[in-house]
């Protein structure tokens, strides 16, 4: 299998978190990927020119972040990431969808950052900063339920992990956006939570080196 990706210098995608978790790391081979490059072959694979993207040995493609861990899912013996039935599954697919939200979110502020702060629209950057925020205080909500690890909890240490690296530089360069937040602030459960599990080999260590 080939998994089309961006690797990102200090940060573990999900996917990978997901591959590392599931013991795939010799059947997948990692292609660093940038999917704006005018030359990148990407569209060629996936119509939507977008990452990941995982080529089976059949080659046949799998898009989308969701699409892809729970595949992944299915190809191990350890316990399931993916509650098969029940009120978990449920819940579990409402939290990763959650912070599936909140990643793309923060993708399209930072996509907004790269225009010139005249042409940047304030009312646009205002709501989707505050759709960020509501989106936190969910998550503070829903740490009483976590139990044990399933997706729902690993895309929300991915996309507070993404949070918490390029927030200040992204805020820097939007209209009125304080560089200085601090996501955990008023979050004390999600604060708790976040800090062992961020910890973890699967969390810190991505399975392409950067240089």
């Amino acid at each position: 299998m080939k998994l089309y990706y961006t690797p990102i210098k200090g940060y573990v995608h999900t996917v990978e978190a997901v591959i590392r978790y599931a013991g795939l790391e010799s059947q997948i081979e990692l292609v660093p990927t940038k999917p704006f490059d005018v030359d990148t072959p990407l569209a060629t694979i996936n119509p939507l020119g977008k990452v990941p993207t995982l080529v089976l040995e059949s080659g046949e493609y799998l898009a989308g972040g969701p699409v892809i861990y729970e595949y992944l899912d299915s190809l191990h013996r350890r316990r399931r990431l993916y509650p098969s039935k029940g009120p978990q599954r449920w819940r579990t697919l409402r939290q990763a969808w959650m912070a599936d939200g909140l990643f793309d979110t923060f993708v399209l502020l930072i996509i907004e950052s790269w225009l010139p702060q005249a042409e940047q629209r304030p009312a646009y950057i205002a709501r989707s900063v505050g759709k960020v925020i509501a989106i936190l205080d969910q998550l503070e909500r829903d740490v009483a339920q976590y139990d044990r690890l399933d997706i729902g909890q690993m895309r929300t240490v991915g996309a507070l992990q993404f949070l918490r690296l390029k927030w200040a530089t992204t805020a820097k360069a939007l209209v009125g956006v304080d560089p200085a937040l601090d996501i955990f602030a008023g979050r004390p459960l999600l604060a708790a939570w976040f800090a062992p599990m961020a910890r973890k080999k699967m969390f810190r260590q991505p399975l392409l080196r950067m240089e």
